[in-house]
């Protein structure tokens, strides 16, 4: 299972840098990184008691980006993410509703903005993913930006997500640049 769903991943990452080397528009770019993001999801393990109830669903927090908060959208409208759970999407605005999210995608690069919402989740097991070519060195855990060469390239910062409790799989750290980064 582990291997299809590595495979998927893969096939994922190398549709979204092909479709950025066409010159996809950004609704486009968002839709392959939110289906990236969902199967990178499934690569990842929660601590015992946080997603306790499999009938709760794993709730995906949008800050920043309302293109991705879209493409989300459309995906959690058509299927369910790891081990058949609901995705919820919420739109985070400032930092209310921020503690019930599961994981957390931070668009845009706005230093300031970044950093607050990472501190704000910093003593949770909430999954951080952003796009910011900064995002790792400012303490996120999983960066989806695109790069000079328009290929999307997944950057992971292992000690945040184990700070925060969390369990990448080896599947994703294949294919992933693993980075150092500000995790507290």
């Amino acid at each position: 299972m582990m291997r299809r769903l590595a495979r998927s991943l893969v096939i994922v990452a190398a549709a979204l840098s092909l479709a950025a080397l066409a010159g996809a528009d950004a609704a486009d770019e968002y839709e392959l990184k939110a289906a990236m993001y969902v199967n990178l999801l499934r690569l990842v393990e929660w601590p015992a008691g946080r997603l306790a109830d499999p009938a709760s669903p794993l709730v995906i927090g949008v800050a920043g980006s309302e293109d991705m908060a879209r493409a989300l959208d459309a995906i959690a409208a058509r299927k369910s993410a790891s081990t058949g759970r609901r995705i919820t999407v919420k739109r985070i605005a400032g930092m209310a509703g921020i503690e019930e999210c599961n994981s957390l995608f931070i668009g845009g690069g706005d230093r300031k903005r970044i950093e607050g919402t990472l501190a704000a989740v910093s003593k949770n097991p909430v999954l951080t993913v952003g796009e910011s070519d900064r995002f790792i060195s400012l303490g996120g855990m999983i960066d989806l930006a695109l790069k000079d060469d328009d290929r999307v390239q997944i950057e992971v910062n292992l000690d945040a997500a184990h700070n925060a409790r969390l369990e990448i799989s080896s599947q994703v750290l294949k294919i992933a640049v693993i980075k150092a980064g500000g995790g507290k």
